[in-house]
């Protein structure tokens, strides 16, 4: 085998040991369970499966290829986490032995006079800077962002194809270029966000390639099979992205700040990796007087003055920041802003490639014979090492965090008290994870600090229902209904709330909204009967669990209501039969309605 070749297994082994805690962490309370322990349809390989992956826009992502390699997990590993983590990182693993072989030959092409040892030095350095950064352990331990991943994997490829084209002869050129644009088709189907490659293969035609003086016409009818399909990706995107913020919550005058904030956030980031989390949550309105705002439009402009100012002695820069801004062009919140976030530590797994590619230059020219002497040459291989083991400690430590839904949340809310949603996402983890009591303070902390939202209200309301605390989940469950006047689900956990809390006639009023919306919600119905019965109109509760029970034989709360009313008027025959039908479905509220039966 190659030392290249040796080399590229040797950044990917030490990538997945970097982020080998990820294989002992479960699906997460932040889309997994959407996307996956509440999805029956990406479940198989059949005919349904692969026209739902087809047509499916869950999530607001249409990304066939991905969900292709979820079923194939499902296939092979079941609900089992471990599975899903295991494909995921070795994905990324394969990524980072891909990024090594684009770095060396980019690198070469920067530094001609370099000897083939510094080149390579210089590549292992890029490809292990992107690879085991701590900014890396969203896309690869989350399982929902199977996507970067993959994406980001085609997206070398086909970065590499190109390279390969770049260098051959023509004939061999044309099958160089199929190959790079057919690895394009895939990163697209994988996730969009690798729509703007096309103009990032025009940065490297420019440099280093140096391929555009005199050809640039040339060059730009190249990349028309790559612009062909990404168009069809953006239009996609655009028609399918999710939780698209409006005018009035995203106004046209903040977005090019916000834009600028993100440029130098991320570049912070890389930096200093510290305070990563997994929400950095959109303020509830912006001012004039938000700091972020005024550095964001200042600072990038500064940062282009100063990459303008050295092009003509330092090339390298100037092209790795053009690169950098057109790859953050789709997810920076310039054109839109979908979602809650401000920014991601996903949107770097493209953008900061450029950022690595420097590292590993300046490496590369720290080695060679001419640059340095040779103890200088040794504290800058002593330097990297150190930096690169830091950032793979840094990685491991952070791949820990998403463990579980209350590890990732408490460590959100920690860098970020004031995020509502956080706080939120914490106090439905500890409820989720039979910790309810404990989720209510940071589930009260959302509300304090976004009042405005009914979600937070609604899940408060609802666990403090389940604490049985119905008096005080009364008002957030109101509030939360003005909000989602349409949604019976929340208009009938308040009439339950309403009923528990003793006031069964206000609970009636409230279920005879939601029934008249939906008649045959089985939720509605079966509040209603409890609600008549604590009015003590026990005969009119009757037919209101009948039709619950018609609607969902199987449930257990409508037949359990049965049980108790037709006691209630006397029917022992038909308390019995009825008790006989809640046993075999769930013993534990037949013994309670026994219980309740001999009282």
């Amino acid at each position: 085998m190659s030392r290249s070749r040796l080399l590229a297994l040797a950044v990917a082994a030490t990538t997945f040991a970097a982020f080998a805690p990820a294989l002992r962490a479960g699906f997460v309370e932040w889309d997994d369970h959407y996307n996956f322990l509440n999805n029956p349809y990406y479940r198989g390989l059949g005919r349904a499966q692969l026209g739902w992956m087809l047509t499916s826009a869950w999530s607001g992502h249409w990304a066939p290829l991905t969900w292709l390699t979820l079923a194939a997990d499902f296939r092979l590993w079941g609900m089992a986490p471990f599975g899903y983590h295991l494909t995921s990182l070795l994905l990324h693993a394969a990524a980072a032995a891909v990024f090594f072989f684009v770095a060396a030959r980019l690198l070469a092409r920067a530094q001609p006079q370099a000897a083939e040892g510094a080149i390579q030095a210089g590549a292992v350095v890029a490809a292990l800077v992107f690879a085991v950064h701590p900014l890396r352990v969203e896309s690869v331990v989350w399982i929902s962002e199977r996507r970067d991943v993959l994406s980001g994997l085609f997206y070398l490829l086909t970065v590499l194809a190109y390279l390969r084209a770049a260098d051959a002869a023509a004939g061999t050129r044309r099958r160089w270029l199929a190959l790079s644009i057919a690895t394009y088709a895939l990163a697209m189907t994988s996730k969009a966000i690798v729509m703007s490659l096309p103009a990032v293969l025009l940065v490297l035609d420019a440099y280093p390639l140096r391929r555009l003086t005199g050809h640039w016409r040339k060059r730009v009818l190249e990349k028309v099979p790559y612009v062909v399909i990404a168009g069809a990706g953006a239009v996609a995107a655009a028609k399918l992205v999710a939780e698209i913020k409006t005018l009035a919550e995203y106004p046209l005058w903040v977005r090019p700040a916000v834009f600028g904030h993100n440029l130098v956030f991320y570049l912070e980031k890389t930096v200093l990796p510290q305070g990563l989390s997994p929400l950095y949550e959109l303020p509830a309105r912006w001012t004039l007087g938000d700091g972020r705002l005024l550095l964001g439009l200042i600072l990038p402009i500064v940062l282009t003055l100063i990459v303008l100012a050295m092009r003509h002695r330092w090339p390298a820069p100037l092209a790795v920041w053009v690169a950098y801004v057109i790859t953050l062009l789709p997810v920076g919140g310039l054109a839109i802003q979908a979602g809650p976030q401000l920014a991601a530590d996903r949107y770097t797994y493209l953008a900061c490639m450029g950022l690595a590619l420097l590292g590993g230059g300046a490496c590369a020219l720290a080695l060679g014979p001419a640059a340095l002497t040779p103890r200088l040459r040794g504290l800058v291989a002593a330097t990297a090492v150190v930096v690169l083991l830091g950032l793979a400690a840094l990685s491991w430590q952070h791949a820990a965090i998403w463990h579980d839904s209350v590890a990732l949340w408490t460590h959100a809310t920690g860098v970020d008290p004031a995020c509502a949603k956080c706080q939120n996402r914490l106090g439905a983890s500890l409820h989720a994870a039979g910790l309810s009591a404990a989720g209510i303070a940071p589930m009260q902390r959302a509300v304090v600090l976004r009042p405005d939202v009914g979600d937070y209200r609604a899940d408060l309301g609802l666990v403090l229902v389940w604490l049985g605390r119905p008096a005080e989940a009364v008002p957030q469950l109101e509030r939360a209904v003005e909000a989602f006047p349409d949604n019976v689900d929340l208009q009938s956990r308040l009439g339950a709330a309403l009923t528990q809390s003793g006031h069964p006639e206000q609970a009636r009023r409230r279920l005879e909204t939601a029934l008249g919306r939906r008649p045959d919600h089985v939720g509605a119905l079966t509040e209603m009967g409890f609600a008549l019965v604590a009015a003590d109109d026990v005969a009119a509760a009757v037919p209101y669990f009948e039709r619950a029970i018609t609607r969902a034989p199987r449930a257990a709360a409508p037949r359990y209501g049965l049980t108790r009313a037709v006691v209630a008027l006397g029917d022992r025959a038909r308390a019995e039969r009825e008790l006989a039908a809640l046993r075999a479905i769930d013993p534990r509220a037949a013994e309670l309605a026994e219980r309740a039966a001999r009282r």
